[in-house]
């Protein structure tokens, strides 16, 4: 979705609280939480896609999900307030097109992106903000004890629900990515730790002459087969294992890494950067695929992500196009072009 449409979204948000007295305005702030919440008890019990088949009252859901009739009522109620549903004068509740992609066979579907929000190990993290602020620690560490790719190696539930909403974010860039940016004719693009490859078959279907290297996790890669095969690319691929900290074993032509670096601090980005650039042959370039944020400028959605890796990772942050560019030299590699799209920048770095 294009940055302006949204900036644009904010300043009509920004001019209706303008409307009522600033206490009012407030308040509605304040139990923005509950929405959050609410949409994930919708989410956790698949009330919308019991919606999907048409207009039910509370009673008649209830009775197909095996929930309390009552509560339920309250709960869509409450979300009918921001339009989620609508309630009509029967009591029967109807899902709006904001409500839509809540559904789990939606095409653009949130519904693994609303979960992974509402999970307790997310909440408690982002419960630690007001820690963070006074110590500069990052939360999640702090209250759990371990790094987020600690506690999903132990939670392989909460890793899959996390994996799945950040495909599904990279399904909705990746066709202006591949668009966006010139990537090669021919020759070979390498997907650093690129899950199971949802942004290189994008570009390679933009590219029907070039090949692909995939390097992740094993586990990852025995999903990515599936995909792949879907996607219709899969015989122009090589899956190969790998650890984007320690080794990669692939030679290309491009290395593309998406919402890599946003996870990590600067020591670790370099890390990786540096293992990239090891594999690297003269005259390659990676490609940073990066939500920007210039440290004084508002973003509708990168200023919240950037808090939201405040609060769940060990050390990560939005980046400024300067910020990367430190980076780039720092791990021996030279600052290319900058391509910018209506939602993430492209940042090149040449070997």
């Amino acid at each position: 979705m294009a940055r302006a449409v949204l900036a644009a979204r904010r300043l009509l948000l920004h001019a209706a609280d303008h409307l009522v007295p600033p206490e009012v305005a407030l308040f509605d702030h304040t139990v923005a939480f509950g929405r959050t919440r609410l949409l994930g008890a919708l989410a956790e019990h698949g009330v919308a896609d019991a919606l999907a088949g048409g207009p039910a009252t509370a009673a008649e859901l209830a009775g197909r999900l095996g929930l309390d009739a009552d509560s339920l009522h309250r709960v869509l109620r409450a979300l009918a307030v921001y339009g989620i549903v609508r309630l009509d004068r029967r009591g029967r509740f109807h899902l709006t097109a904001v409500g839509q992609p809540l559904r789990d066979d939606h095409p653009r579907s949130l519904r693994a992106w609303v979960r992974y929000l509402n999970l307790d190990s997310t909440q408690a993290a982002w419960a630690g903000v007001g820690d963070t602020v006074r110590t500069g620690e990052p939360s999640f560490p702090a209250v759990h004890g371990r790094s987020v790719w600690d506690h999903f190696a132990a939670h392989p539930e909460e890793e899959r629900t996390f994996a799945t909403a950040m495909r599904t974010f990279t399904e909705l860039d990746a066709a202006a990515m591949a668009s966006a940016y010139p990537w090669p004719e021919q020759g070979t693009v390498c997907d650093v730790a690129g899950g199971v490859g949802t942004l290189l078959a994008g570009v390679l279907r933009e590219r029907p002459r070039v090949l692909g290297v995939l390097v992740e996790a094993k586990g990852v890669l025995a999903e990515a087969e599936a995909y792949l095969d879907a996607a219709g690319v899969r015989d122009r691929v090589t899956l190969t294992e790998g650890n984007m900290f320690e080794r990669l074993d692939a030679k290309a032509d491009v290395y593309v890494m998406k919402d890599i670096l946003h996870d990590w601090d600067d020591e670790r980005c370099l890390t990786i950067l540096r293992a990239t650039r090891a594999a690297m042959p003269e005259g390659a370039r990676s490609v940073l695929v990066e939500a920007l944020q210039e440290r004084n400028a508002v973003e509708p959605i990168t200023s919240l992500v950037d808090v939201h890796m405040l609060t769940q990772t060990d050390g990560g942050r939005q980046r400024s196009v300067a910020e990367l560019q430190r980076l780039i030299r720092e791990a021996g590699l030279r600052p290319g072009a900058v391509h910018r799209t209506g939602g993430p920048g492209l940042i090149e770095a040449l070997a």
